[in-house]
C-alpha cells in the first residue's frame, strides 16, 4: 500500500524541518555575539562537526516531536477533536448495548483511526495529514521564533550594559531579535487584527470541520462497520 510511506514522510516533515529550523535558530543566535562567534569558527573546522549538526537537528526534531506543543495551545484545545464527534455521534446518545461501544477518550481515538484508515477516502486520508503536517510545523516555528527573539534580546543588552560586546553586537543582536519578533508576528495575525486566524490555525479548523463532515455522510457505513455485529451485518 502507498499510504503508510506518505503517512511516513508527513511524520519525517513534522520533524526534520521545526529541528533544523531550532538549530538555525541556536546558529543564528551563535553568530550574533563575537566570542561564541569565534568558537562556532573554530568548532567548523572539525572534522565530525557537520555530522554533529545534522545529527542535533534531528535531535531537536524529536525533542518538539516528543513535546507535541501544537497541541497545547489554547487555539488547539478549543476544538472539538473528531474522535470525540464519532464517540458523540455514536455512543454518548445511544441507549443500546453495543461490545464495540465507546467509553472514553482513549477508545474513541482508537475507533477514530480505524474508521480514518478503514472508511475515510485516501484522498481524504492525504489531505488530513498534509495540513495537520503544515499545522504542527508552523506551530512550531513560530514558537521557536518567539523563543529565540526574547532570547537574543536581553542578552545583547546585557551585553551592552557590561560592555563585554561590542557595539556592532549589540545592534545586530536588537535587529536579530526584531525579526523573529515580528516574523512571529506575521505568524499570529491574530495579535494584531481582531478576527483573523492565523493560516496554520485556520487550516486545522478546517480539516477538524472536514473530517467531522465526512462522518455525517458517512455515518451509516461507520454504523454498519462499527455498531452492529457481524451475524446483523450480513443479515
Amino acid at each position: 500500500m502507498s499510504f503508510p510511506v506518505k503517512f511516513g514522510t508527513y511524520e519525517v516533515f513534522r520533524i526534520i524541518l521545526p529541528g533544523f529550523y531550532c538549530l538555525t535558530l541556536i546558529f543564528l543566535t551563535i553568530l550574533v555575539f563575537t566570542p561564541t562567534r569565534q568558537i562556532l569558527a573554530e568548532s567548523s573546522q572539525q572534522p565530525y562537526f557537520l555530522f554533529t549538526a545534522v545529527l542535533g537537528g534531528v535531535f531537536l526534531g524529536f525533542a518538539l516531536y516528543a513535546y507535541d506543543y501544537p497541541k497545547r495551545i489554547a487555539a488547539y484545545r478549543n476544538l472539538e477533536m473528531p474522535s470525540l464527534y464519532l464517540k458523540r455521534k455514536l455512543c454518548d446518545s445511544c441507549p443500546s448495548k453495543c461490545e464495540n461501544r465507546i467509553e472514553d477518550a482513549g477508545g474513541a481515538i482508537d475507533t477514530f483511526f480505524y474508521v480514518f484508515y478503514e472508511i475515510f477516502s485516501s484522498g481524504v486520508q492525504e489531505r488530513v495529514l498534509y495540513i495537520g503536517s503544515v499545522y504542527h510545523i508552523l506551530t512550531d516555528m513560530r514558537m521557536l521564533s518567539f523563543v529565540f527573539g526574547v532570547l537574543i534580546f536581553p542578552l545583547s543588552l546585557v551585553g551592552a550594559f557590561f560592555r563585554v560586546l561590542p557595539f556592532s553586537d549589540t545592534v545586530l543582536g536588537f535587529f536579530a531579535s526584531s525579526v523573529l519578533i515580528l516574523f512571529w508576528l506575521f505568524l499570529h495575525p491574530e495579535y494584531l487584527y481582531k478576527n483573523v486566524k492565523s493560516k496554520g490555525d485556520k487550516y486545522e479548523g478546517y480539516i477538524m470541520k472536514m473530517q467531522k463532515r465526512f462522518i455525517d455522510l458517512e455515518i451509516d457505513t461507520i454504523k454498519n462497520r462499527i455498531c452492529r455485529s457481524p451475524e446483523k451485518a450480513d443479515s
